[in-house]
C-alpha cells in the first residue's frame, strides 16, 4: 500500500511531536502494510515562505533520519517528501510551489479551506495545474463532504483537470459510499493523514481490509500504478 497523504515529520506541523512518535507511526504504517509513505507536512502561504518550509522540512528529515540509522532493526516504509498546501488566492502564479510536489511527482496536494467551495477557487486550482505545469490533488475530499454536508463536492470535480484524495476512515465510517467512488475511479489517492499514534494513528491497514473483502483490490493497484509510473518517467528525465 502506499499512504499518501501524513503527518509523521517531528515537530514540523501539528502532525508528530517526537522523533519517538514519528518512528512509532512508521512502524505501525509498516505493519499495517504500507510501503512507501508520503510526508505532507502543512504549509501555509500567509505564514511562512516555501524556501523556510523546505529548510524546516529538511531538518526534520535529518532528525528522523539519524534515528533510523541507530534503530536499523525497525522496519518501516520508504519515505517521499510532499507537502499539503493551504489554498490561497494567486496561487496559480507562485512558481515556487513547485518544489513542494510529492517526491519527484507533478502532483501538488493542495487543501481548501473549511468553507463552502466556490466555483472561482475551483478554477484557481485548475489554472494552478496548467500554469505550474502539475497536477492538483485536492485533499481529503470526503471530510469537506462530511463536515461542510455537501454530498456534490465529487460531482463537482468530476469534469475538472484534478485529481482526488481521501482519507482511509472514509472506508472505515462510510464505506459504501466510499468504495462505489473507488469502483468508478474517483479516488484517485487515499492516505491516513495520520497525525500521532493516539485519536490520528495511522489506519491503512482498516481501510485495505475493506477494500479487499468487498473485492475492489485492483483498485488499489491501480493507485500504485498511477504513482509508481510517474516516479520512474520523473527518475528517467
Amino acid at each position: 500500500m502506499i499512504d499518501f497523504h501524513s503527518h509523521f515529520l517531528p515537530d514540523v506541523d501539528d502532525g508528530s511531536d517526537s522523533v519517538e512518535t514519528s518512528l512509532a507511526m512508521l512502524h505501525e504504517s509498516w505493519r499495517q502494510g504500507v510501503r512507501l509513505m508520503f510526508a505532507t507536512p502543512h504549509f501555509y502561504a500567509d505564514e511562512d515562505d516555501p524556501e523556510s518550509f523546505l529548510a524546516r522540512r529538511s531538518e526534520a528529515c535529518a532528525q528522523l533520519r539519524e534515528a533510523i540509522e541507530v534503530r536499523q532493526e525497525l522496519e518501516i516504509p520508504d519515505v517521499l517528501l510532499g507537502a499539503e498546501i493551504l489554498y490561497f488566492p494567486g496561487m496559480s502564479v507562485a512558481e515556487e510551489l513547485r518544489a513542494l510536489s510529492m517526491g519527484s511527482t507533478p502532483f501538488l496536494l493542495i487543501e481548501p479551506p473549511m468553507i463552502p467551495w466556490r466555483d472561482t477557487m475551483l478554477d484557481e486550482i485548475e489554472q494552478t495545474g496548467e500554469n505550474l505545469r502539475c497536477i492538483p490533488v485536492i485533499a481529503h475530499v470526503d471530510r469537506y463532504m462530511r463536515m461542510l454536508r455537501d454530498a456534490s463536492l465529487f460531482d463537482r470535480l468530476r469534469d475538472r483537470r484534478v485529481l482526488t484524495q481521501v482519507n482511509a476512515s472514509f472506508f472505515i465510517h462510510d464505506s459504501e459510499r466510499a468504495l462505489d467512488l473507488l469502483r468508478q475511479n474517483r479516488i484517485h489517492f487515499i492516505g491516513s493523514d495520520c497525525h500521532n499514534m493516539d485519536e490520528r494513528a495511522p489506519n491503512m491497514g482498516a481501510a485495505e481490509e475493506i477494500i479487499r473483502l468487498d473485492g475492489a483490490s485492483e483498485y488499489l493497484g491501480t493507485i500504485n500504478e498511477r504513482i509508481f509510473s510517474l516516479l520512474e518517467r520523473q527518475q528517467q528525465l
